[in-house]
């Protein structure tokens, strides 16, 4: 039996409707048993006998995710049969109320239930102990008639793992009523990051933190409360910052009159009755529709902080979370309000986060937040609400991992690359990877562009995916300890499009400062030969027509790069039909330019049900092609001839 569960991960199941459960036998004991401690698990999970050949456990009937009750009751025990082995499939043999006669665990505690069956997806979950093992379980109802339920997700629950998620719902509501209901957006999360990692960062564990009663409208009261205590003491401490900044241009208030001080102190006890910031309600008062907008808000309220601030203040810990098993510790917010706070991350401590006996953690645990609430359901799909939830999650989890600051662009361009930079997901620098995080050797480094594989899809970390670009390219920076040292400039690729960065100095396979690196346009000095277009019977495009779009297609003597600039079409005349935009990358370029390799491909025309856009290509008729200076480049930066080309339509 302990090798079914090694191959397929199977355990117990159970049922949904009020069929079976709602008329169980009555019973003296409990279904489960008491894990052990290093597992932090709850007190009493599901358990497969070896001695029955049956999984008993416990579950508790939810709709939509909301927990429910059967005849007034909330928990069920239940026994399971192993049908089939392939598929794998279990059978619901027995049903009772749970612990009727109120039995206690091994430890002096009521049992908890660990399984859960949501009518409305006819999933049970849950969490099966085999031969002294916990396994995380999922199985759907594929016959209501004999009660049998199929395997569709396993995974083995260890002592360690590398992300701790806590589920944190508040304003008394959440949007995970059990830490299994996040498993699939805590996957997307993982997965994000084990292709980033190239298989590094790789397992999780969920836990429940509560739901906070309280919620944004109460914290932002008390974050007002602080910035108005600090403008009446005249901004001590930390504030002090503020004052020196701004004080000489009259941006802080400095000096209150007595009217001023009167109106402060009116706000504070408005904060602290209605609790409630003040930009929701007081500003809508007599004496808020006078002071708010007119310095209240600008010289008092800006300097303070928001409402997440106060979200974890004082929160412990979940029981059985011990943060030495983790590398990182996330909290996952959820509400069903209209509310978000976005994500963060700093040291647990820094946040309030304690142990779960209110004990400070070491300031060498990292903790992050992100929220995974949807502000605007009206107009935010489920699957954009997950792909940004797991977006934040990625981004946050990389700080807490050891990366401290952000990729940047330093050329005053707006250039989203790096998950760390408002670019996709899947986008990383190598070199952060390799420095910062080790989760690539440094042997991923060469200095042959002709070995550099994409780093789209990459999967083998043994690849070459950095290019050091040349001496030439060095640059002096500073060591840590503020000595002038030589750094090196970098090249990747993503996708076929080539991105450059300078980076802070490294020793020892790592960076004293591990901030991410700094974007910069293409400049490889070693190579000097521009990109030329290739003609054919002296045409410098090939035209091509795709039912209703038309394509003008430029063949180059090399790979080429997206530049910045402008690739524009003109008739005969010279009159323009057509530009198109390059920016650095291609998915902030026009959408109608897309190259690979040698060739450049401009679509000119299309029809998009009914409207169309661009131009007709005429047949017979010449055309010129006319490319910015910087437009379309090659590797390294350097530029195709500003001039006119010529082309002619002669297809069929």
């Amino acid at each position: 039996m302990k090798k079914i569960f090694s191959c397929f991960f199977v355990v117990a199941s159970l049922i949904n409707t009020s069929s079976l459960l709602a008329h169980p036998h009555k019973v003296v004991n409990y279904f489960g048993i008491t894990p052990d401690q290093k597992y932090g698990l709850p007190n009493n999970v599901g358990v497969y006998s070896s001695l029955t050949g049956k999984i008993s456990s416990c579950i508790s009937p939810y709709d939509k995710g909301k927990q429910t009750t059967l005849n007034g009751h909330r928990y069920f025990g239940v026994s399971f049969q192993i049908k089939s082995l392939s598929p794998p499939v279990i059978t619901l043999d027995e049903s009772r109320i749970f612990n009727e006669a109120g039995l206690q665990t091994s430890g002096g505690e009521a049992p908890h239930c660990s399984g859960t069956f949501d009518s409305s997806t006819m999933i049970y979950q849950d969490i099966v102990q085999v031969d002294s093992i916990p396994y995380s379980l999922a199985f759907k109802l594929v016959d209501d008639i004999n009660y049998d339920f199929e395997l569709t997700e396993s995974e083995i629950i260890t002592e360690k793992a590398d992300i701790a998620f806590v589920l944190r719902g508040y304003n008394g509501t959440t949007e995970y009523n059990f830490p299994a209901s996040f498993r699939s957006d805590a996957k997307r999360a993982l997965k994000g990051l084990s292709e980033l990692s190239f298989g590094k960062i790789t397992s999780y564990r969920i836990f429940d933190g509560g739901i906070d009663p309280n919620g944004p409208d109460y914290y932002q009261s008390l974050e007002d409360i602080k910035t108005i205590d600090a403008a009446l003491a005249g901004w001590p401490d930390s504030w002090a910052y503020f004052k020196e900044r701004d004080s000489a241009s009259g941006a802080i208030l400095i000096n209150p009159t007595d009217e001023e001080i009167s109106v402060l102190e009116s706000l504070r006890q408005w904060l602290v009755e209605n609790k409630k910031g003040a930009r929701e309600g007081w500003q809508e008062t007599q004496l808020g529709a006078a002071h708010y907008g007119a310095w209240l808000s600008s010289k008092v309220l800006r300097y303070g902080g928001t409402a997440s601030n106060s979200f974890l203040k004082g929160l412990p810990l979940p029981e059985g979370l011990n943060e030495t098993n983790y590398k990182a510790i996330g909290v996952i917010f959820s509400s069903t309000d209209t509310y978000n706070t976005s994500g963060a991350q700093n040291i647990c401590n820094y946040f309030g986060i304690t142990k779960f006996d209110g004990q400070a953690l070491e300031d060498s645990y990292k903790c992050f937040y992100s929220d995974y609430s949807n502000p605007s359901p009206e107009i935010i799909t489920a699957e954009s609400l997950a792909a940004n939830n797991a977006n934040t999650t990625i981004h946050e989890a990389i700080h807490a991992l050891g990366h401290g600051g952000h990729d940047r662009d330093d050329s005053g361009d707006y250039f989203p690359y790096s998950v760390m930079n408002q670019g996709k997901v899947d986008q990383y620098p190598v070199w952060n990877r390799v420095f910062i995080l080790n989760w690539l050797p440094e042997s991923t480094i060469t200095d042959d562009p002709m070995l550099v594989a994409d780093t789209y899809g990459a999967t083998d970390a043994s690849a070459k995916y950095l290019l050091r670009l040349g001496p030439q390219s060095d640059f002096d920076c500073a060591d840590a300890m503020g000595s002038v040292v030589t750094c090196h400039r970098y090249q990747e690729r993503y996708n076929g499009n080539w991105v450059q960065y300078k980076t802070t100095y490294t020793e020892g396979g790592s960076t004293w400062r591990p901030v991410g690196v700094t974007f910069e346009p293409l400049n490889d000095p070693t190579d000097t030969k521009a990109p030329e277009i290739i003609l054919v019977n002296g045409n410098a495009a090939e035209t091509v027509k795709k039912e209703q779009e038309y394509f003008v297609k430029v063949s180059f003597d090399e790979q080429i790069n997206l530049g910045k600039g402008y690739v524009v079409i003109n008739d005969a005349d010279g009159t323009q039909l057509g530009s198109y935009q390059t920016n650095r990358l291609p998915e902030i370029s026009s959408e109608d330019l897309t190259f690979s390799g040698n060739s450049l491909t401009i679509r000119a025309y299309q029809v998009n049900g009914q409207y169309s856009s661009g131009f007709v290509i005429n047949k017979d008729q010449y055309y010129s092609l006319v490319f910015s200076d910087g437009a379309i480049t090659d590797r390294a930066g350097n530029s195709i001839d500003q001039r006119s080309y010529s082309f002619i339509d002669r297809s069929d």
